[in-house]
């Protein structure tokens, strides 16, 4: 059941951040934080599954992961995901997308394989240096999703340090709660 709630969770930040880097002309410049170790916490709540999932397979999940941010991991991340989304299999197009020092912001929607039709609103509010938060809908609709399916992310993000540790850029490590 945790294991389909995280999968799930997973395809809905990877195609929000696909969406992100699709929307942009070029790679965009790393936003006003500090560089270093970075922990995140995002909280999943989903409504709604296919008809064949386990009982109880919805419900709430929160991930927590650390992650070591510069500037360029900041750009080689968006690198990435632009190649995924060319790879990706669904039809997508973006709106609203926004970026300055204080937020990022965009609308996604999707038809893809099997007529699953998404639709994604991110909004993210850098803080400070050494905060941001933001959240994330996600909206589904299609021949396995007869009532539809909907999640609703939180995303909480603080500075930890300077030094990254043994965390690599561009990697992330999960953190035991």
């Amino acid at each position: 059941m945790k294991f389909r709630a995280a999968s799930l969770a997973s395809l809905a930040l990877f195609l929000a951040s696909a969406a992100f880097a699709s929307a942009q002309d070029t790679t965009p410049t790393p936003p006003p934080i500090k560089m270093g170790l970075w922990q995140s916490s995002v909280s999943v709540n989903m409504a709604g599954m296919m008809p064949n999932a386990p009982s109880g397979a919805g419900g709430s999940v929160t991930h927590v992961n650390q992650s070591c941010m510069t500037p360029d991991s900041w750009r080689d991340a968006f690198r990435n995901m632009q190649q995924r989304r060319q790879q990706a299999t669904a039809n997508c197009s973006t709106a609203n997308v926004s970026q300055d020092a204080h937020q990022m912001t965009f609308d996604m929607s999707c038809t893809g394989q099997q007529g699953i039709n998404t639709n994604v609103h991110v909004q993210m509010f850098l803080d400070s240096q050494e905060a941001m938060h933001g959240n994330a809908t996600v909206k589904m609709s299609g021949p396995n999703f007869p009532q539809g399916m909907s999640m609703n992310s939180t995303i909480a993000s603080k500075f930890l340090s300077s030094d990254c540790g043994d965390v690599k850029p561009g990697e992330s490590k999960p953190v035991q709660q």
